[in-house]
């Protein structure tokens, strides 16, 4: 599994590969994860699917999206 970010932490970002896969394993078989994906307005992740969650936002841009990595340069 993927450590959390925590606050105040200057490591590298984490692999978003890595990241993406730990959440997507857990979201898809957490009922309450589904859920708050459908109203993340209204409904909250469990704490293990929030921090897997926070840990693939901390790592950025998904390397596959070229145009926006480009954006971000210019």
């Amino acid at each position: 599994m993927i450590a959390a970010v925590q606050p105040g932490q200057v490591d590298a970002p984490p692999d978003w590969c890595a990241a993406d896969r730990a959440y997507q394993l857990h979201h898809f078989g957490c009922a309450q994860c589904c859920a708050a994906g459908t109203a993340p307005d209204t409904r909250h992740r469990c704490p293990e699917g929030q921090t897997l969650l926070d840990t693939y936002n901390a790592a950025g841009v998904p390397p596959h999206f070229l145009w926006l990595q480009q954006a971000r340069q210019a």
